[in-house]
């Protein structure tokens, strides 16, 4: 009797347990699948904004990244020697980039994980759907675990396009500056990497070199907006890409200021496109100055006066006056020199000693 009423009491038990189980079960199972199919949802979206629809931005993920990595090795680098600094700063732009492929391809295993109990018909328990996810399962539904598996393989082959995309972009940039910098002109210097295409080339030969770095802005535009970390990755050569650039753009607005109808088309071509470029960037970094009404960030120490007597005694035409070249010098150069120095202060390209020249506003030299 007593055994009969102990085996209904254990089956009425193991009845309530199998009522509340079953119950159970299917909600949690639900409720991981939603979980997952947000999280494969998000992390793909992420994906696809990041190396194929880029456009101006890349996504929040890799915005974030490359703000955190920078950040965090900027912060550090202060409270180290230059030299240990300076390696610190040359590993945070590839860091989060590798954040980013660790992040796509763990996010996407998690939620095929996630996805398991519901599919499968797998326990919702963290054992069983890691031995799911080992391919420990014998039934059928493995083919599931292996689809898993196959979405992160293709997560790792898509970083890998990207990582390809940036590597081949930053090597285009560094190539332009490289060849710039066979020059050995410092920075500060457009007015002799003028004077010397001027002497050794022609009007043509000084319209090639415009038009090169024209395509150089624009290309630097699209990739270093669309690929946000490209802007923090240092340079390779002496001569920093923002040095660079503005060397070209001086030259041109030098060009344009004081020989406006000789000077080649494209000298107003690339100021054009380094007065959209530069503050773009500058804007993605967080930096939004307002205009100022002179620009001598890099050239305190060198006069306008003697930048025209170098271009003019080269064999560039003196179509302007002095006073009028130097307005118009400047109402190109305050649109993409001050950024250029702020980017430089940001991004610990210069000393701290250059930081009060990212605001500063000089007068007309005498």
């Amino acid at each position: 009797m007593y055994e009969r009423a102990g085996e209904a009491g254990g089956g009425t038990t193991a009845a309530a347990h199998t009522v509340h189980h079953p119950g159970g079960a299917p909600v949690i199972a639900v409720l991981l699948l939603l979980a997952g199919s947000t999280l494969l949802v998000f992390t793909w979206l992420s994906v696809l904004r990041t190396v194929f629809v880029p456009r101006r931005r890349s996504s929040l993920l890799m915005r974030l990244a490359v703000r955190t990595a920078v950040g965090g090795g900027a912060a550090l680098a202060r409270r180290l020697p230059p030299s240990a600094g300076e390696r610190v700063l040359d590993l945070c732009a590839p860091l989060a980039l590798m954040v980013v492929g660790g992040c796509w391809a763990g996010a996407t295993f998690l939620g095929a994980a996630l996805l398991s109990p519901a599919l499968a018909g797998i326990p919702p328990t963290p054992r069983e759907i890691a031995r799911f996810m080992v391919l420990r399962d014998d039934s059928g539904a493995a083919l599931l675990a292996v689809a898993g598996w196959f979405a992160v393989l293709q997560a790792l082959l898509v970083f890998g396009l990207h990582l390809y995309r940036v590597t081949a972009a930053y090597s285009r940039r560094e190539r332009t500056v490289a060849e710039l910098s066979m020059h050995s002109l410092e920075p500060s210097e457009a007015e002799f990497l003028l004077a010397e295409h001027l002497r050794f080339g022609s009007r043509d030969h000084l319209d090639d070199l415009f038009r090169k770095w024209t395509a150089w802005l624009a290309d630097i535009k699209a990739t270093h907006t669309g690929y946000p970390a490209l802007t923090c990755f240092r340079p390779a050569t002496e001569l920093c890409w923002l040095d660079a650039a503005v060397l070209v753009l001086d030259a041109a607005a030098l060009t344009h200021a004081v020989a406006p109808a000789w000077a080649p088309h494209s000298a107003r071509s690339v100021l054009d496109a380094g007065s959209t470029c530069l503050p773009a960037l500058a804007r993605q970094l967080g930096i939004d100055l307002p205009r100022p009404a002179v620009s001598l960030q890099g050239r305190e120490e060198r006069g306008f006066e003697h930048s025209v007597r170098v271009a003019v005694l080269a064999g560039l035409p003196e179509q302007r006056g002095y006073g009028e070249a130097w307005a118009h010098f400047q109402h190109w150069r305050t649109r993409y020199a001050p950024q250029a120095a702020a980017m430089r202060v940001r991004l610990r390209y210069s000393h701290g000693d250059d930081e009060l020249a990212v605001c500063r506003v000089g007068h007309a030299p005498a």
